[in-house]
């Protein structure tokens, strides 16, 4: 049964409101004293907090907000008889659930009463979601009881406790970000900024005055001056995702900053200090792009003082399941709906799928079966064309049959299909393929050569 708390200092108010709320079966409490209703409030548990603004002792948003620290999650709705377009505003910026003005409308009172109660059972369902997986499968956002999450989940652990630059590699969709966050948020560094920018979203003139700032003037139409995202970040931590598609002139003042800590905004002759942690990411090859000149090797050794690399989904197959199930409960939590069930069908076929685009691509597919599904099982029409599709170009059996190839023949078709399929699977990327077909990088190349691939 939901609990109310009302602090009403009128007592035929106060009266009253107890009487048709406990009539409508709430389990109502009802007080005049806001001081004594902290006392209540910091002992006992209640859904909502229903009291006036305008109170001799002390005012129903202070009232809210002192109770912040001990119950987070109660929703406050706000009554006064002395209504203001200000106060209004005043209240819902501090995050009172909602504002209301005497004499109170019994009607609009039980739909926003419904309302409260709906918005907190959704995110108390969402927190034990996640406190059930994460307590044995999780960190922070990042699900996986796989041997290879469970090493990563310790290698988080162990460098959010220091300073050291980190990059993090791994292909798209696999959760460089979610890493990223979780190392910040478990560092010494968690109460100052997190300050992420995709270095692929900007051209490379426009990503310069992005990390860096400018002063006014600095080119046209820089008509004030701006902070870049290094000085935000100031005391905390900068995410650069993407890093291995920065042009050379910005890996030269990247470098600069990483050796020196000091960097200098666009038109600006001064030089400023930052006290910021590194953390980059990359799904590029960034060892052909050594090879290849593309990329500064001095750079280079300074972003892989920690390399982290994540796992493509299709190399940690007993996570998926464990997956599918918490994608499922949240989606249906977050879109207020019962939560459905997955078919054995539709399980095998997610299960024999290879999910290219990784936990994203499975994320977007669960959400795509949730939502547009009908009844209370997923079944396998319910998840995306793309699932169903069998890989194509596979050599043929008659091929394989027919005499008049040579063995040679048939080794290379093999080979090739082999190659192909692996290259696909790493998203274009040589190095992630070789390892997905166990050679080295150089037997990778030259193949690919030999192929025309």
């Amino acid at each position: 049964m939901t609990k109310i708390l009302i602090v009403e200092d009128d007592r035929n108010t106060l009266s009253g409101l107890t009487e048709i709320l406990t009539q409508e079966n709430y389990s109502v409490e009802g007080i005049d004293n806001p001081t004594e209703a902290i006392k209540i409030l910091s002992k006992e548990p209640f859904d909502i907090l229903l009291t006036d603004l305008k109170m001799p002792k002390m005012s129903g948003l202070e009232l809210y907000e002192r109770t912040l620290s001990f119950a987070p999650e109660m929703k406050t709705i706000v009554m006064t008889a002395y209504s203001s377009v200000k106060d209004a505003v005043e209240a819902m910026k501090r995050g009172v659930y909602e504002y209301m003005t005497k004499p109170l409308d019994l009607d609009e009172l039980f739909i926003v009463l419904e309302k409260a109660v709906g918005a907190q059972k959704l995110v108390r369902e969402n927190v034990a979601l996640k406190k059930q997986v994460q307590a044995t499968y999780g960190f922070g956002k990042i699900i996986g009881k796989s041997e290879v999450m469970q090493r990563i989940f310790t290698t988080i652990e162990k460098v959010a406790k220091t300073q050291s630059t980190i990059l993090i590699r791994g292909e798209s969709g696999t959760g460089k970000e979610l890493v990223a966050r979780a190392i910040h948020y478990n560092s010494p560094r968690s109460a100052k900024p997190l300050v992420e920018i995709s270095c692929a979203s900007f051209p490379e003139n426009l990503l310069e005055s992005e990390l860096f700032g400018y002063e006014k003037g600095a080119f046209t139409g820089a008509d004030r001056q701006k902070k870049g995202r290094f000085e935000l970040a100031h005391g905390g931590t900068i995410f650069l995702d993407e890093i291995g598609d920065i042009s050379e002139s910005v890996q030269v003042k990247l470098l600069r900053v990483l050796q020196e800590r000091q960097f200098t905004r666009l038109g600006a002759t001064e030089t400023f200090d930052v006290d910021v942690r590194v953390i980059t990411a990359t799904n590029r090859d960034l060892e052909d792009a050594l090879e290849k000149g593309t990329f500064r090797e001095d750079l280079y050794y300074r972003l892989n003082v920690i390399p982290v690399f994540l796992p493509p989904l299709r190399d940690r197959r007993e996570d998926l399941k464990l997956l599918l199930e918490y994608f499922v409960k949240k989606i249906s939590v977050e879109n207020k709906l019962s939560t459905l069930v997955i078919s054995e069908a539709a399980m095998k076929l997610c299960l024999d799928y290879n999910w290219p685009g990784n936990v994203r691509e499975l994320e977007n597919a669960v959400e795509n079966a949730v939502v547009l599904g009908e009844g209370s099982i997923i079944e396998p029409e319910h998840l995306p064309f793309g699932i169903h599709r069998k890989r194509k170009n596979a050599p043929s059996a008659d091929f394989f049959a027919n005499t008049g190839a040579t063995f040679k023949d048939k080794t290379e078709v093999a080979e090739k299909f082999i190659l192909e399929q692996a290259i696909k699977e790493a998203n274009g990327n040589k190095s992630e393929a070789a390892k997905i077909l166990d050679i080295s990088l150089r037997t990778m190349r030259y193949k690919i050569k030999r192929y025309n691939l």
